[in-house]
């Protein structure tokens, strides 16, 4: 729908229109979650909308190795070197907004020209409601397919007990490769922490630092974060089903955990000018692109279920409803060297 008259708070004559931005943070951006990846980037540039990604098997120290001996006629046979794959798949994305000249004509004011000046916070924001679609994705795959061996769940509200052990599903890789390096969580579950003292805001040098930290950890807060619903009580089911509280999902990531890449094309920002709209009195529309590559280390992206956005009639993309589906995912790594980890805990009353 246009921007028109009725939708706009007519100024006194000597004031300015504020810009109210949304409170929404990108902090996964601010936090290191989610950098651009050069291998993602040339991956986003390839005429294709599906990506098959490579790698060499590492070699199995489990097995025993050949022992020399002098025998002529005992023969070794060596090993094969293997590879495997991964699926990734794009996004193109698009948005616009409209305004009718008639408003920019009467206010002094463009809303199109706020738009533009928000278009890269816009889209790191729809970057990140993207990759938060991808961890519960992730969890639920890894609940339904693994047996939740990513997952530590609380028993109750947030301990170090249960973050601690959740990082510890990654056994002896822990610490490789930069350990697990930022928890993401809700407002409601950083509250339980700073209730018990557990973060840590201890100047880093001479610098005030933008996150607390856990046991080392950046502390990212968002209340995007995945809230997973209460369960009623069914004294009827068999077994019975007991009332089970909402629990709010952590994700602990590691350094690569999410690769990221972000296109922009010549057509990036568009201007569409239609002047018989409005009777006469025109109307502007101001439409923006982005394409992307979201993709968790470790994991192939199946195209199960690809819906794209309402009324889409050949969906090309995912949707955050579509990213966030267990059957959409498949994990390719042992679990040792997938760089995630989720806690699940519930609030105080």
């Amino acid at each position: 729908m246009p921007t028109i008259l009725s939708d706009v708070v007519f100024r006194d004559e000597l004031r300015d229109y504020m810009q109210v931005n949304t409170a929404e943070r990108t902090a996964f951006f601010e936090s290191g979650i989610l950098t651009n990846n050069n291998d993602m980037s040339t991956l986003l540039a390839s005429p294709s909308n599906t990506f098959t990604i490579p790698w060499w098997v590492d070699l199995d120290a489990s097995i025993e190795p050949n022992y020399s001996n002098d025998v002529y006629t005992d023969i070794a046979v060596p090993l094969s070197v293997t590879s495997a794959s991964m699926q990734a798949r794009a996004a193109y994305l698009n948005e616009g907004w409209n305004a009718m000249n008639l408003v920019k004509n009467i206010t002094n004011q463009d809303p199109l020209e706020f738009v533009a000046n928000r278009l890269t916070s816009y889209w790191q924001r729809q970057a990140q409601r993207r990759a938060i679609a991808t961890t519960i994705g992730i969890y639920n795959d890894n609940v339904a397919g693994n047996g939740g061996d990513m997952v530590i769940d609380a028993g109750g509200t947030i301990s170090a007990a249960a973050i601690i052990r959740a990082k510890a599903t990654m056994g002896d890789y822990t610490g490789q490769l930069g350990g697990l390096s930022v928890i993401a969580m809700h407002s409601a579950v950083h509250t339980e922490l700073q209730i018990l003292n557990l973060i840590d805001y201890t100047p880093l040098a001479d610098q005030i630092p933008e996150f607390g930290r856990f046991q080392g950890m950046r502390v990212v807060v968002d209340d995007s974060m995945p809230v997973l619903p209460a369960v009623a009580a069914d004294p009827d089911a068999t077994p019975p089903v007991a009332a089970a509280p909402a629990r709010y999902l952590s994700v602990i990531f590691g350094p690569g955990a999410l690769g990221y890449a972000e296109e922009q094309d010549e057509d990036d920002m568009e201007y569409d000018r239609e002047p018989a709209r409005g009777n006469g009195g025109g109307t502007e529309t101001l439409w923006t692109r982005r394409n992307f590559v979201l993709h968790p280390l470790g994991y192939s992206f199946l195209s199960t279920t690809i819906t794209g956005t309402q009324g889409t009639s050949r969906p090309i993309s995912a949707s955050w409803s579509d990213l966030a589906l267990a059957t959409n995912w498949e994990r390719k790594f042992d679990r040792k060297q997938v760089p995630l980890a989720f806690v699940t805990s519930t609030v105080s009353a």
